[in-house]
């Protein structure tokens, strides 16, 4: 069948709670293994991590990956609101008289930049773009220089 990803964050939002307080308990294991000492010792047996076999490497590369899921959720959930709102705007054209359009990829591309870089803009305000923008820059400008022969970057 089909997935829709609305209905689907809708339905299990509470996980996104659920991984929010396990990604809070692992800082805190974390924590209690790099504190050394007696304080350490103390807050490793309070948090029951003396036996068994749970190490720190396991728990830092845990808390790594579920830090990861929710910045790539976050950043799949800006992609699909740009994408709806540029669909939004579409439709609005078609009730408006404007007739059916159908834009090209590349102008769909351009659409769905530009909506994403709003949502940018009404979560961070203009920092936040700028910011993204000198990302989106940097990452060109690495890009380029990778695809050119090497005796020509200098």
């Amino acid at each position: 069948g089909h997935l829709d990803e609305d209905v689907f964050e809708k339905r299990y939002g509470f996980l996104d709670d659920v991984q929010e307080a396990e990604i809070a308990k692992l800082k805190k294991r974390v924590s209690a293994w790099k504190t050394t000492g007696n304080k350490g010792q103390k807050a490793r047996k309070k948090l029951g991590l003396t036996q068994g076999n749970d190490t720190f490497e396991n728990d830092q590369e845990e808390l790594t990956r579920l830090i990861q899921e929710v910045a790539e959720r976050k950043k799949a959930n800006l992609v699909r609101a740009a994408k709806r709102t540029v669909k939004k705007k579409l439709r609005e054209d078609v009730a408006s008289g404007k007739g059916v359009y159908y834009p090209k990829r590349s102008e769909l591309r351009k659409m769905e930049l530009e909506a994403k870089f709003e949502e940018i803009r009404k979560r961070g305000g203009d920092e936040a773009v700028d910011k993204a923008i000198a990302k989106r820059r940097k990452k060109n400008v690495a890009k380029s220089h990778k695809l050119m022969p090497s005796h020509m970057v200098k």
